[in-house]
């Protein structure tokens, strides 16, 4: 049992489970504390736990990724332990050696056959994801947290130390496959599995609508947000009087775009003393030099809404289309069309004209001579922030920048 893997495994699974739980505690701090410190890994707008921990990011399903990382790290103990804890028994009659009058509480353990394999195959799985969090942070969110690049770090340990290298690890992974069959097989157990993971489903299903864990997006998509009542004209929203101009700058293709946006409208109905100028800025070849590849049909999708600007309809168009991200001319129509009091060929002639074309071009290059090369990208007072903003610190921001509480005015 306590061999150099073992031990090792032991280890790196128990600092992972450290870190997971520190993670943890900063993403509470960040998002349900409004009297905690800084952690001690925010330390500018690149290095920025606590900035990471407020974003649509850091959490899949309803669930903080640093709760998944902490229930990862308890399995992979678990599987490590797993031969031991199969043979583990309570002795139903004192002083008795009868095999037969034992009660094995943890004899379900003995399906896991081969727990290096498996774990070599979930640390393996953490670790490629765990990679693709990496590109999100860096080029997405643009902000690193270091907490969570050490447990990148933890799960390729894992992977490493867990490998069978006298066996190819297609192999590993045919055997954890055939081993998982082989125990489903079991009725008894097929029924356990059938139940713990209705349960564990349910509960995500509650999480993810409910959105008590992740209020980044409650705070902004708890409710339908109405602009009825808020001054807007072509592309611009907010305060008509305003003397502090947002420009926005996005893509209707991009993720962080769909929340920057629904704050922005939110904030809209909420404040006075700003105007929002939102700005087209696809990252899609068809109309940025700038991009060889990226987001197809974001030009196509921008051309519709400045297409629907000239008869008055963008802010509908914009909804509709960050909404519903259509992926095809034919579906773009087919659900502008809706928009109450527009005229679906003069939208369509609009869309394809050169008029249009060299609208969405200028959008473009004052964006390249703005340096602006990502979306979200948000200027407010010269300060250009590249990005999603949670919703809280975005109001903060336009409230430090002069924008008022409407309830004030």
């Amino acid at each position: 049992m306590f061999t150099k893997k073992n031990i090792l495994i032991f280890i790196f699974a128990i600092t992972g489970l450290a870190l997971s739980l520190w993670l943890c505690k900063i993403y509470y701090d960040a998002n349900f504390n409004p009297y905690a410190f800084s952690s001690f890994c925010s330390v500018n707008d690149l290095i920025d736990c606590d900035g990471v921990a407020k974003t649509s990011f850091s959490q899949f399903a309803g669930l903080p990724l640093s709760v998944w990382g902490v229930l990862l790290y308890c399995f992979i103990l678990y599987l490590l332990f797993a031969p031991k804890l199969a043979q583990f028994r309570i002795s139903k009659i004192n002083l008795s050696h009868d095999d037969s009058l034992y009660f094995y509480p943890f004899k379900f353990s003995e399906v896991f056959k081969n727990p290096h394999s498996y774990i070599f195959c979930l640390s393996t799985l953490a670790f490629v994801l765990s990679m693709c969090l990496a590109c999100i942070s860096i080029f997405e969110i643009e902000k690193i947290c270091v907490l969570c690049f050490t447990t990148y770090l933890v799960d390729f340990a894992l992977a490493i130390v867990s490998k069978d290298y006298s066996k190819p690890a297609l192999f590993e992974l045919k055997q954890s496959f055939t081993d998982f069959i082989d125990a489903v097989k079991i009725k008894k157990y097929l029924i356990t599995l059938i139940a713990v993971c209705s349960v564990f489903a349910g509960i995500l299903v509650y999480l993810s609508q409910s959105k008590i864990l992740t209020p980044q997006l409650k705070n902004i998509i708890s409710e339908k947000i109405s602009i009825d009542n808020v001054y807007s004209s072509g592309n611009t929203l907010g305060d008509k009087n305003a003397k502090l101009i947002v420009h926005e700058y996005m893509d209707y293709n991009c993720a962080s775009c769909y929340l920057t946006n629904l704050s922005l409208k939110r904030l809209a109905t909420e404040l006075d003393g700003f105007l929002i100028v939102q700005h087209n800025m696809p990252l899609d070849p068809e109309c940025n030099n700038l991009v060889t590849s990226g987001h197809e049909g974001s030009c196509r999708m921008a051309r519709y809404a400045l297409a629907a600007k000239k008869q008055g309809k963008y802010w509908e168009a914009n909804e509709i289309l960050f909404d519903k991200t259509p992926s095809s001319e034919k579906e773009i129509i087919k659900l502008l069309s809706h928009i109450k009091g527009i005229d679906k060929n003069k939208l369509i002639s609009d869309a394809n004209s050169q008029e249009i074309k060299d609208e969405l071009k200028k959008d473009i290059d004052e964006a390249l001579e703005k340096q602006i090369e990502g979306t979200p990208t948000i200027i407010i007072n010269l300060k250009k922030t590249t990005g999603n903003i949670p919703y809280l610190d975005l109001k903060e921001r336009l409230l430090n920048s002069g924008a008022t509480e409407k309830s004030q005015k």
